[in-house]
């Protein structure tokens, strides 16, 4: 039978180029046939080609990302084809279980634990892994609480200890945090190390340990900040933001600041906004006229966010010679642009604002009340047009259609 004639695999730093074309080669079965033919790359070596092609997606190569999906495809076809003599090595056994936590398919571990033999590997490492992909977390946990990640070859502990932690983090943070940096330290600038930081800014930041949140943060933008999960890696830290009290005190919020500059314009913009927010609701008036200060000048007038940057800021404004500015910046707000639980903190303001100008309350039949724009648009009338102002346009009109009779009156 013809084998396959494919190229060796590829060594972490050559072209994406070619680990594409590597991989699309594999997927068609086939090349062109020298007069003395090559075997085909072992799995631990594809697997070694995998785990190149996801250090370029963690740095932020979205070609790679889109070839990880054929180079993963080619993987399952090349592994099922494989004869079962080749699981007997160790190297090629603990890829099979490396290549199914790095996003392979289960149906390949299936077969491979229905060989007899079975292949030399740990066969709790191999059922572990296909429980744990397959969502069987109770069961992939006790098949993996005995290994310690430390103990196996690298590339294996540390998607071990990647897992382990995943399977750790609502009934023992603490032990989840150590397999992080346990992964993180058997797999430095690998999409595994990515991941780990990840996931760890989120659980120090719940557990409150601000320390190492900053070194994790700093550590994370610094070497990834273009990867293709650095979104998921802003939604995790603007979600510790407020587990760390950055919005409750002016003391937390200076060490924060020089945080968010490593930051891009827009997750900046996105995170002082955050900031903002909790503050206001929490009462730290201090912290939202500074946030604001910061954001206003990053967001683009007309936007969603600097309206809501004006009603931040109006919020902080409700002092007595503070009334004219919170007053032009709220009169400024188009209401229906806003979702309920802002509509709801604009109504707030306004009666906070006639509280500072009337206390205890107004007066009865105050006029100059002030109160948002509630009047709903019609041909006849702008929709900031209020009744009041309705009924005094009307009377205009008939004051001047007076006055034109009168004028004609000989």
């Amino acid at each position: 039978m013809r084998r396959l004639h494919v190229p060796r695999a590829t060594p972490a730093r050559t072209p994406l180029v070619a680990l594409i074309a590597f991989w699309l080669l594999a997927a068609f079965g086939y090349c062109a046939a020298s007069a003395s033919e090559e075997a085909a790359p072992a799995p631990f070596e594809m697997v070694r080609s995998l785990q190149a092609l996801q250090g370029q997606v963690a740095h932020g190569n979205s070609q790679a990302h889109t070839a990880q999906r054929v180079l993963l495809k080619s993987m399952r076809a090349a592994f099922e084809a494989a004869d079962p003599e080749v699981w007997q090595d160790p190297r090629n056994a603990r890829a099979a279980v490396v290549y199914l936590l790095s996003g392979g398919h289960p149906a390949v571990m299936v077969k491979l634990l229905g060989y007899d033999p079975k292949p030399a590997v740990d066969e709790r490492l191999m059922r572990g892994a296909l429980a744990y992909i397959e969502g069987r977390a109770d069961e992939a946990r006790t098949l993996f609480e005995d290994f310690d990640p430390l103990s196996l070859e690298p590339g294996l502990g540390g998607q071990v200890a990647l897992v382990r932690a995943a399977l750790l983090v609502h009934d023992d943070p603490a032990e989840a945090i150590r397999m992080l940096d346990v992964a993180r330290l058997l797999m430095p600038g690998t999409l595994v190390e990515e991941a780990a930081l990840r996931r760890e800014v989120f659980l120090v930041g719940k557990l409150g340990d601000l320390e190492k949140f900053q070194s994790l943060s700093l550590n994370y933008l610094r070497r990834y900040r273009g990867s293709v999960y650095g979104g998921d890696f802003r939604r995790r830290f603007a979600a510790a933001l407020d587990s760390l009290g950055f919005a409750d005190s002016a003391t937390r919020f200076a060490l924060l600041e020089s945080l968010l500059a490593e930051f891009d314009i827009d997750s900046r913009r996105t995170l002082y906004i955050a900031l903002a927010h909790h503050a206001l609701v929490k009462g730290q008036l201090e912290i939202v006229r500074k946030a604001t200060d910061i954001a206003t000048p990053l967001a683009m007038a007309g936007t969603d966010e600097a309206l809501r940057l004006k009603l931040y800021r109006a919020g902080a404004l409700i002092g007595k010679d503070d009334v004219k500015e919170a007053l032009s910046l709220l009169w400024s707000i188009d209401r229906k642009r806003l979702d309920p639980e802002e509509t709801e903190l604009l109504d707030a303001i306004f009666a906070r604002i006639n509280q500072v100008r009337y206390w205890p309350d107004p007066p009865k039949g105050t006029n100059g009340s002030l109160s948002p724009v509630t009047v709903t648009a019609t041909p006849d009338a702008p929709s900031w047009e209020t009744p009041l102002m309705k009924r005094a346009g009307s009377d205009i009109d008939d004051a001047k259609a007076d006055l034109e009779k009168a004028t004609r009156r000989p």
